[in-house]
């Protein structure tokens, strides 16, 4: 539901959500549903998120490759993971 109210459902491929595998961010389940949806390996795949522990750390646990967003400038101190300020930093990374 937010991805349409935001206008976003015509740029994605799939959602996946924590009702459907079962499990919220940082458990594993959410991560792999979404590597099956998309039918690639954790290797082939990059999580952004907004949150250090949900989103790196999760993604990293199943072996994604973690990209965090800091907009405001909440997570100074990461340094173990690329971390960029605005979703249009994203594509050097890809």
């Amino acid at each position: 539901p937010i991805c349409r109210e935001l206008g976003l459902e015509s740029y994605l491929d799939f959602v996946v959500t924590a009702k459907e595998a079962g499990a919220d961010k940082p458990s594993p389940p959410i991560f792999l549903a979404a590597l099956d949806k998309a039918g690639v390996n954790a290797s082939e795949a990059v999580h952004v998120g907004d949150q250090y522990k949900l989103d790196v750390v999760g993604a990293r646990a199943v072996g994604i490759n973690p990209i965090l967003i800091d907009r405001y400038d909440i997570y100074p101190e990461v340094s173990d993971c690329p971390r960029i300020h605005s979703l249009t930093e994203l594509a050097q990374y890809l």
